[in-house]
C-alpha cells in the first residue's frame, strides 16, 4: 500500500513517515463499469482516491433522470468536502470504466492534517479545484449557449477533449450528442480543429464565449 501511495503524484510533496502512516488505514479498490462507489446518502466517512479510471458523479431527479455533476479523472478525490463538513455524500458515484481507487478512512487522516502542512496544501488545493468546478458548472448552464458551452470547455480541457469519447463530454456539457456531433463538424470544418494533429485554434473558439 505504501508503493500504491508513492505512485499518487499528489502526494510527491509528502513525507514518507506521513505516506507510512496514511498506508495504515487505506485499502484497495477495483471496480468494473457501472459499479457503484458509494450512492448519494450513505455516510461519508471514508475518503476516496482515483487512481485509475474514470468515475461518475451524478444526482437522481424525481423522475430518476441522472443529472452529471462532475466525471472524476485519476488523480482526484472524490466527493472530498462531504468528509469535511460531516455530510452524506450529496451525490452517486459511479464507475464509467473500470477504475482503481484508494479508500482512506477520514476520520485518522483528518489529524494528520494538522501535523503535515504539505498533506494539508494536497487538500486545500482539490477542494478549490472543486469550487472552480461547481462555478463552471454553474456558469456553464446559466450563461452559455451550447455552442460557447462546447468551445469553452475545448479550449479548457483540450487534452482531456482529445481523449474523451463524445458521450461524456455531451453528458458534461448537458447536450445531446448529436449536437455535439454537428457543432465539433463545424468547427473541423472551419479548421479550429485539427484532429490529426491534436490542435485548436484557442483564439476563434474564445471568440465565442469571451
Amino acid at each position: 500500500m505504501l508503493q500504491k501511495l508513492r505512485n499518487v503524484s499528489l502526494f510527491k510533496n509528502v513525507c514518507d513517515e506521513t505516506l507510512k502512516e496514511i498506508a495504515k488505514y487505506t485499502s484497495y479498490l477495483k471496480l468494473s463499469k457501472d459499479n457503484i462507489l458509494f450512492y448519494e446518502g450513505e455516510d461519508s466517512n471514508c475518503l476516496f482516491l482515483l487512481t485509475k479510471g474514470i468515475v461518475k458523479f451524478y444526482k437522481t431527479s424525481s423522475n430518476n433522470k441522472e443529472i452529471i455533476i462532475k466525471y472524476h479523472y485519476s488523480n482526484e478525490f472524490i466527493a472530498e468536502v462531504a468528509n469535511f463538513e460531516n455530510i452524506p455524500y450529496p451525490a452517486t458515484g459511479k464507475a464509467f470504466t473500470e477504475i482503481e481507487a484508494l479508500k482512506i478512512d477520514f476520520k485518522n487522516l483528518k489529524h494528520l492534517l494538522y501535523s503535515d502542512p504539505n498533506l494539508a496544501l494536497v487538500i486545500q488545493t482539490s477542494l478549490i479545484k472543486k469550487i472552480r468546478t461547481l462555478e463552471n458548472i454553474i456558469h456553464f448552464d446559466i450563461v452559455l449557449t451550447s455552442e460557447e458551452r462546447i468551445a469553452k470547455y475545448i479550449c479548457d480541457n483540450t487534452k482531456e477533449f482529445f481523449n474523451t469519447k463524445r458521450i461524456i463530454i455531451a453528458e458534461f456539457l448537458n447536450i445531446t450528442p448529436e449536437t455535439l456531433s454537428r457543432r465539433l463538424k463545424l468547427f473541423e470544418n472551419d479548421g479550429w480543429i485539427d484532429y490529426e494533429k491534436k490542435s485548436i485554434d484557442k483564439e476563434k473558439l474564445e471568440s465565442l464565449f469571451l
